[in-house]
């Protein structure tokens, strides 16, 4: 029975060298699962078991083709006839969710674009509202050059009438300025009268056109918030108080348009421009000789009328506009000053020339002392002090050219300021102040 069933089995093929290896698997693979399918045999063998460099292949691209499946493109869902009722239905409601959340954000954005161009133009609105410009810089600066025009024209008709300096130029003014009432003098007159502009009416009164108690007190109020406010730390901080001030003042002008617009307004101003007048004109008299010079007032007169006309546009501007006088011994500061000059350097000041008398009298009085203790030698005590005195007096003299002579090695400050300077604080110099330099 084994005999021929062993009889019916074909022959086995002999094993084949290593060339007919490299045949094609699938034409072995398909004799032998022929075979074996007849005989229930396993087909494989040698031959079809791949070598180390084929299996090797083999894994690479099985473990290409796993790392490629996350990286293709999705395949689309299931068809709409694919597709169950209840998935029909969950479409629908995230579709109508969706567009709920739509409608929300949209008619968000919409609402918050409204109240940004809102926001916009409020602030563009208080901006035009506070851009207040009553005169523009050429106005102003065209009025304070003719203002210095005619603070120099009176200074130059009275520089002969004067009688003393303002105590204040004593260290400013050489000794023999009065006697000789030339330049230096007219640079003394263009100096008083400039500061007196700037700290008596400028600096005093708030509007022309408020009664001039009123006015003052205004004004001081003004000057206060600067006053005792924190000092600034930063450019920021000086422009928040700028704007601070600014602010209380335009804020006090709306306050008072049932005054501003009064038929007092006329007086008020007229008022003001007498007492002015009489003001300035009594100070120029405590130094001048009496009578004073006939054209004073008339001077005095054109000056007052150019103040006031200028006065009344300052409350009205939006910007800090800033009317300063530098006195004596300031800082030279080439932006805000130009330097003058025409007038005689200074040797010995009046402050030295008395400086220099009492040093003398305090010599004379010693030497008084002298002769009356010792009665029985008052020949040599009296050319004692008489050398002594001399002695003393030369020093003195000689003292301010030394300090002149140290003054090489120490910046040039202001001499005496000529005129006023106007700038708008934090922005640009409209009027450089003409200073004379040390």
């Amino acid at each position: 029975m084994s005999s021929s069933n062993n009889g019916s089995l074909p022959a086995p093929r002999p094993v084949k060298t290593g060339a007919s290896n490299r045949q094609s698997v699938h034409n072995g693979l398909g004799a032998r699962d022929g075979s074996s399918q007849q005989q229930g045999v396993p087909a494989f063998n040698a031959s079809v078991v791949p070598s180390a460099g084929q299996g090797q292949g083999y894994k690479n691209g099985a473990s290409q083709q796993q790392g490629d499946v996350g990286r293709v493109t999705p395949q689309p869902a299931q068809l709409g006839e694919d597709m169950t009722e209840e998935d029909i239905n969950q479409l629908i409601k995230d579709h109508k969710e969706l567009r709920e959340k739509y409608t929300k954000v949209k008619k968000y954005y919409f609402e918050k674009e409204d109240q940004v161009k809102q926001l916009q133009n409020s602030l563009a609105h208080q901006r035009l509202s506070q851009s207040r410009t009553s005169l523009d810089d050429s106005e102003y600066t065209t009025r304070f050059n003719r203002l210095d025009g005619l603070t120099a024209q009176l200074a130059f008709s009275i520089r002969k009438s004067w009688r003393s300096v303002p105590e204040w130029l004593f260290k400013s003014v050489n000794r023999d300025a009065v006697a000789t009432g030339k330049q230096e003098m007219t640079a003394v007159g263009r100096a008083f009268i400039s500061r007196w502009l700037v700290e008596e009416a400028f600096d005093k009164y708030f509007h022309p056109d408020l009664e001039p108690t009123l006015s003052a007190q205004l004004k001081a109020i003004q000057h206060n918030i600067r006053k005792f406010a924190p000092t600034a730390q930063s450019v920021e901080e000086e422009e928040f108080l700028t704007s601070k001030v600014v602010n209380w003042r335009l804020a006090t002008l709306e306050g008072l348009q049932d005054a501003l617009r009064s038929p007092q307004c006329p007086t008020n101003r007229a008022q003001l421009t007498d007492l002015m007048k009489g003001e300035l004109i009594s100070a120029l008299a405590v130094h001048l000789q009496d009578p004073p010079p006939s054209d004073l007032e008339g001077g005095v007169h054109m000056i007052i009328e150019l103040v006031v006309s200028i006065a009344i546009h300052l409350p009205l501007e939006s910007r800090d506009v800033v009317i300063e006088y530098f006195k004596p011994n300031y800082s030279i500061m080439n932006e805000q000053m130009k330097m003058e000059s025409g007038i005689p350097p200074l040797n010995v000041s009046i402050h030295d020339e008395q400086t220099e008398r009492a040093s003398l009298k305090s010599a004379g009085s010693d030497i008084t002392d002298m002769t009356e203790n010792r009665t029985g030698k008052t020949k040599s005590t009296a050319a004692q002090g008489k050398h002594a005195g001399a002695g003393g007096s030369s020093s003195s003299l000689n003292r301010p050219e030394s300090s002149h002579g140290m003054k090489d090695d120490v910046p040039p400050r202001v001499r005496m300021a000529a005129g006023i300077g106007v700038s708008i604080r934090g922005r640009s110099v409209l009027v450089k102040a003409p200073v004379f330099s040390t």
